[in-house]
């Protein structure tokens, strides 16, 4: 079993096919005996993907702050719900579960959230894969900051290649499957 940290939003955007990938991430870690880490939310993209585990028989624990039990309205079936003080404990703890980051579409606390896992990997805080499921070009333009980044010399190019980018359920499945 690899633990998956999902990074998502609350929100479901505007773009079905958001929704969409979650859906079908969320079935495939389950069918194949993945659990999900994410921030214990029962709405947006967050509650799409815990839904979706939950309805194919998967395992899911949740990690959300006190602040936000309410406030996101914490999924009320995610039996392994970890109610933390803030949000530096929420990051620690997902971290600590991670075997391995993906990124689905989110706002500011997903591109933190993501961001920070980059940083802690390249400090070699960590060593797990990190990948990022730019769905229907969301993610295009962090993906060209990021090689920007890399060409001005701000990011070298061993630290570029700790963020896999990918545009479909199918090639995080395939990944998952390689870095298990």
């Amino acid at each position: 079993m690899v633990s998956v940290c999902v990074f998502c939003g609350s929100q479901a955007g505007t773009d079905p096919a958001h929704l969409q990938a979650a859906r079908e991430l969320g079935a495939d870690l389950a069918q194949a005996g993945h659990r999900l880490i994410y921030g214990g939310g029962s709405t947006g993209m967050m509650g799409a993907i815990a839904d979706s585990v939950l309805e194919h028989e998967g395992t899911v624990i949740g990690v959300i702050p006190e602040a936000l039990a309410n406030i996101e309205l914490m999924h009320p079936r995610v039996a392994d719900m970890r109610i933390v003080p803030d949000m530096h404990v929420r990051k620690a703890a997902m971290h600590a579960l991670a075997d391995c980051y993906v990124a689905l579409p989110g706002g500011f606390g997903t591109m933190e959230e993501l961001f920070e896992a980059l940083c802690w990997a390249q400090l070699d805080f960590h060593s797990a894969p990190i990948a990022l499921l730019n769905i229907a070009g969301i993610y295009d333009g962090l993906v060209r900051l990021v090689d920007d980044m890399s060409d001005h010399g701000f990011l070298n190019s061993d630290h570029r290649k700790l963020l896999s980018t990918m545009t479909s359920v199918n090639e995080v499945t395939d990944w998952l499957r390689e870095i298990s």
